[in-house]
């Protein structure tokens, strides 16, 4: 592990992002790495009533997610240098994309600790990033 020089954190503005965080500025901070947070606005599920285009809510969504990722880093990283990222898209294939032009060494993210269909219909974003991920991966997980 003493190669990883640059660790991306997913998170999702949930409850759980806190815990993932932490969890990923611990190692970080152990192995001297630099650190990345990456949230993204999944445009494939938005829609809208009619008062405002797609376009229009996934800007108003696209800056609160900016916001939370924002107080997230205030709070967990505090002094600590952090490069965020927040992405329009399909979860997994942008927090694959930017792991590759940041290359991070290391991705860390939470998983939900779904099961049974609802696992099943909708796929977790973590295991789709295991399964389509070049880079190691750290998952935490975040069940109470």
């Amino acid at each position: 592990m003493s190669n990883i020089k640059k660790i991306l954190i997913a998170v999702d503005g949930g409850p759980t992002s806190e815990k993932v965080a932490s969890n990923g500025l611990q190692l970080a901070q152990q192995l001297h790495a630099e650190l990345a947070v990456i949230s993204v606005l999944d445009t494939t599920a938005l829609m809208s009533d009619g008062a405002v285009t797609p376009d229009e809510l996934a800007a108003i969504l696209k800056n609160d997610l900016k916001n939370s990722q924002q107080l997230l880093v205030d709070n967990i990283f505090k002094d600590q240098k952090v490069w965020t990222f927040v992405e329009n898209g399909k979860p997994v294939d942008a927090i694959l994309k930017v792991a590759d032009e940041w290359e991070a060494d290391l991705i860390v993210l939470g998983t939900h600790g779904r099961a049974g269909l609802s696992h099943l219909i909708m796929g977790s974003v973590a295991e789709k990033v295991i399964r389509h991920s070049t880079k190691p991966i750290l998952i935490i997980p975040t069940r109470p």
